[in-house]
C-alpha cells in the first residue's frame, strides 16, 4: 500500500514538474549592441522587465550581441537558443533567408519616425559638396553590413556613379561618432551615418553643423533629420521559426499597448512599437550591392546546376509535375478564390465608400474597426486606433472644453442598455489637436443570439455646415467680447489715470476760484484745458471699447486703414505699456480708402497685435518690437505686423478653428480674423515666422 502510494506520489509531482516547466517556458530575446553589450543591456532591460510584468507566465531573458558577432546570433536562432531579436533590417533580411525568421513588429524612433537613411557630409571647408566630387576621396562607415552607416549611402553614391567610390580608399570605423570626428580632423573626405547621428551629436555639445556639407541633401515632408538618400524601415522584432504563435501574439500586443514615449521605450531610444513595415526594399538594397545572402547570388544557382547536373534535372522535373497539377488545382478553386474575394472586396468597399466615418467599439470600449472616411475627417489611423480606448482619444472633451468623461458618452451608454441614440451636435477630436463638429448616431452590435458585443458610431463632419453666416457673426462676436474681457483690466488701469487728472485738476480749479488772491485767469484755462483733454482720451477708450463690441457692426463704408490701426492702438497702448512692448510705426501718408466695415477690420488688428505681443513674452524686455506697416499698390491697401518673438510651430494649422497652443485659449482668432478679411474681398496671411519672430500681413482690394 505504501509502495503505491509513494509511486504516485512521485509520479504526480514528476508530472507537475513537467507541466510548471511547460507553463513557465524561458523566452529569449536577443538585441543587437552596437553601442556594447554593457550599454544595451542598461537600455533594454526595462522593455523586458516591461515584457515579465505583463506576461509574468513566461521567463524572460535578455541577449545583447554585438554586430561583429552576428554569425553567432545567426547559429543560435537555428540552434533554437533565441526565440525573438531586435536586430537591424539587414540582419533580419539575412534570418528570413537562412531560418525563415519573420517580422511581428516594427520600431518608431524617438524622432517619432518608423523610417531612417543615411547623411553623407564632409567637413564645412572641403570642396566635395556634391556626389560627382566623391570620386577617388576616402570614405568612412560603419561596418560592411551597417544599413543607415554604410549601404544606404554607398547605394546612393553608386547609383550615380559606380566608379565614384574605389573599395581601398573605404574605412570602416565601428561607431558612427568615430566617422564624424575622423571627417572633422580631416583624416577623412567623406563620412557615411545614419540619419539622426549629426543631431545627436549637437544635442550633446560634441559639434555643431556648421562644421559640415551635406551633400546630396534630400527634404521629405515630417521626416526630422537631416537625410541624403532614400528611406527604408526602422529596426524590426523578429520572431524565431520555433516559436509559437499564441507566444508571439501575446508578446506582439503587449508591445503594441505599450505607451508612446513610456519610460521603457526611452531608455531603449525608441518611441513605439507599431505593426511590421514592408522590409522588401532593403532585400531589394542587398541584391543590388551583393551583400550578406545576395552576394553573388545569381552565379550561385549557375555554379549549382554545373556540379550537381543530375540533381538538378531531378528536381526541375520534379518542379514541373508540381507546377501541372498546382495549375489544375488553382483552376479547379479559381472560382470559389473569386467568390471570396469579391465578397471581402464588397465589404471593404461598402465600409470605405461611405462618406461618414464608421467606427466600433468592444465592451471595454477599445476601437474594433475603423473606415477610411474616420481616417480623412479625424487623421486617426488604424494602428493608432484600433486595440485603444477610443474614447479617451478622440472623445475626451466637450466642445465648451470641459472634459467628456467616458460613463457619460452615448456610445458607452448604447453598449450597456442596448438603446440607439442619435446626438445633433458633438465634437469628436482629431491627430492633429484640432476639434471636428459632428452629429452622429450610435448602435448596439449583437451576435446572433442578441448579446451585445459593443457599439458601431456612423458619424458626420457638420463644421462646414455651422460656418453659415448667423453662426460667423455669434463667434465673432464672442471673440470680441474675449478680446475686450482679456484687456479689460488693463483698459481699466488706462481709463484710470485720466480720470485721476481729471480730479486732481478739478480740485485745483475749485481751490483757485476760492482763493481771493489769485486773479489770474489765464491759470484757470490751463487746468480747465488738461481736464478736457484727458476728459477727451477717457471718452476715446470708452468710445472705441463700445464700438468694438457692439453686436451691429455698421454697413460697409470708405475709410483708411490707417485709421483702423489709430483706433485700435487706443485700446492696446495699456497692453503694450505693460508688457514693456515698444510700438514702431510706418504708415502711408497718402493711403488710399478702402470700402471695410471698421469695427471688423479693428477686430482683425487687435488679433494680430495682441498674438504678437503674447508671442514676445518669452522674449527679454528690451528685445520687444511691435512694428506695423501700411502701403499700397495698384490693387491692394496692405497691412503687415511684424513682432520679435519665439516664432510658430510649423504643426500649428493657424487657420484651423480650434487651432492653438495656448494654455487658455480657444484657437478661432486667426479662424475668425482670416473669415472677415476675405469676405472683405482681401486675403490674411503668414508671410514669414523663425525664432526671431513672425510677420502676418493682409490686404483689401482697393476697389471692392
Amino acid at each position: 500500500m505504501l509502495k503505491h502510494l509513494f509511486t504516485y506520489i512521485l509520479t504526480s509531482s514528476f508530472v507537475f514538474l513537467l507541466s510548471s516547466t511547460a507553463i513557465a517556458k524561458s523566452i529569449s530575446i536577443a538585441v543587437l549592441a552596437p553601442y556594447g553589450e554593457a550599454y544595451t543591456y542598461k537600455a533594454w532591460q526595462p522593455t523586458i522587465d516591461y515584457l515579465q510584468q505583463r506576461i509574468p507566465e513566461h521567463q524572460f531573458k535578455l541577449l545583447a550581441i554585438e554586430p561583429s558577432k552576428v554569425e553567432r546570433l545567426k547559429k543560435m536562432v537555428a540552434d533554437q537558443k533565441i526565440d525573438f531579436g531586435i536586430v537591424q533590417p539587414v540582419t533580419f533580411a539575412e534570418l528570413h533567408l537562412e531560418n525563415n525568421a519573420t517580422a511581428i513588429l516594427s520600431m518608431v524612433g524617438t524622432s517619432k519616425s518608423s523610417t531612417f537613411g543615411s547623411v553623407i557630409f564632409s567637413r564645412h571647408d572641403s570642396n566635395i559638396t556634391s556626389i560627382n566630387h566623391i570620386k577617388n576621396k576616402t570614405i568612412a562607415g560603419a561596418t560592411p553590413k551597417g544599413l543607415g552607416g554604410w549601404l544606404i549611402g554607398y547605394n546612393t553614391i553608386s547609383k550615380h556613379n559606380k566608379n565614384l567610390v574605389n573599395i581601398k580608399t573605404v574605412r570602416f570605423l565601428g561607431v558612427q561618432d568615430n566617422i564624424v570626428n575622423s571627417v572633422l580632423n580631416n583624416s577623412i573626405d567623406v563620412g557615411i551615418v545614419r540619419t539622426g547621428t549629426l543631431e545627436r551629436m549637437v544635442s550633446e555639445g560634441k559639434i555643431q553643423l556648421s562644421d559640415f556639407n551635406i551633400i546630396n541633401q534630400q527634404y521629405i515632408l515630417d521626416f526630422p533629420h537631416l537625410l541624403s538618400t532614400d528611406l527604408y524601415p526602422e529596426w524590426p522584432m523578429v520572431k524565431a521559426k520555433h516559436v509559437s504563435k499564441s507566444i508571439s501574439k501575446k508578446i506582439t500586443s503587449t508591445m503594441l499597448n505599450m505607451k508612446s514615449g513610456s519610460k521603457e521605450a526611452l531608455s531603449g531610444n525608441y518611441w513605439e512599437w507599431i505593426t511590421p513595415l514592408d522590409y522588401h526594399p532593403v532585400h531589394d538594397l542587398m541584391k543590388r550591392l551583393d551583400v550578406g545572402n545576395y552576394k553573388d547570388h545569381e552565379n550561385h544557382v549557375a555554379h549549382l546546376i554545373k556540379d550537381n547536373p543530375v540533381t538538378s534535372i531531378i528536381a526541375l522535373f520534379s518542379i514541373l509535375i508540381v507546377f501541372i497539377s498546382s495549375f489544375w488545382i488553382i483552376r479547379l478553386n479559381k472560382k470559389l478564390t473569386k467568390v471570396n474575394f469579391f465578397i471581402a472586396q464588397q465589404n471593404d468597399m461598402i465600409l470605405n465608400s461611405v462618406s461618414e466615418g464608421i467606427y466600433g467599439v468592444d465592451l471595454n470600449g477599445d476601437c474594433t474597426f475603423i473606415n477610411q472616411s474616420l481616417t480623412n475627417i479625424l487623421g486617426w489611423s488604424e494602428s493608432d486606433l484600433i486595440g485603444n480606448h477610443a474614447h479617451e482619444i478622440m472623445h475626451h472633451t466637450h466642445i465648451d472644453g470641459t472634459p467628456h468623461k467616458s460613463k457619460e458618452c452615448p456610445v458607452y451608454a448604447t453598449f450597456q442598455d442596448g438603446i440607439q441614440k442619435y446626438i445633433d451636435e458633438d465634437m469628436f477630436w482629431k491627430k492633429d489637436g484640432g476639434g471636428v463638429y459632428v452629429e452622429y448616431s450610435t448602435n448596439p452590435i449583437k451576435d446572433k443570439f442578441g448579446k451585445i458585443l459593443g457599439s458601431v458610431v456612423v458619424f458626420r463632419n457638420i463644421t462646414e455646415q455651422r460656418k453659415n453666416d448667423d453662426y460667423m457673426q455669434k463667434v465673432e462676436r464672442s471673440s470680441r467680447l474675449n478680446v475686450m474681457g482679456e484687456m479689460i483690466t488693463e483698459i481699466a488701469h488706462e481709463l484710470n489715470q485720466p480720470l485721476t487728472t481729471i480730479t486732481t485738476n478739478s480740485s485745483a480749479v475749485s481751490n483757485m476760484i476760492k482763493s481771493d488772491n489769485n486773479k489770474n485767469s489765464n491759470q484757470y484755462l490751463d487746468v480747465i484745458s488738461i481736464i478736457s483733454a484727458q476728459a477727451e482720451h477717457a471718452a476715446n477708450i470708452i468710445r472705441h471699447l463700445r464700438e468694438i463690441s457692439k453686436k451691429d457692426q455698421g454697413e460697409y463704408m470708405n475709410a483708411n486703414l490707417n485709421h483702423s490701426i489709430q483706433n485700435s492702438i487706443i485700446l492696446l497702448d495699456s497692453m503694450l505699456k505693460k508688457h514693456k512692448v515698444q510700438l514702431e510705426l510706418d504708415l502711408s501718408t497718402n493711403l488710399p480708402d478702402v470700402k471695410i466695415q471698421p469695427v471688423q477690420i479693428d477686430q482683425v488688428i487687435i488679433n494680430l497685435c495682441k498674438n504678437a505681443i503674447e508671442s514676445m513674452l518669452d522674449v527679454k524686455k528690451n528685445k520687444r518690437v511691435l512694428r506695423i506697416e501700411s502701403f499700397f499698390d495698384d490693387a491692394n491697401v496692405s497691412l503687415s505686423i511684424i513682432d520679435t518673438g519665439t516664432g510658430i510651430d510649423n504643426e500649428i494649422q493657424l487657420f484651423d478653428v480650434f487651432s492653438t497652443k495656448k494654455k487658455d485659449g480657444m484657437g478661432v482668432g486667426l479662424s475668425i480674423s482670416r473669415s472677415i478679411v476675405e469676405r472683405h474681398g482681401g486675403n490674411l496671411y503668414l508671410n514669414k515666422t523663425s525664432s526671431s519672430g513672425s510677420q502676418f500681413m493682409f490686404t483689401i482690394p482697393i476697389e471692392s
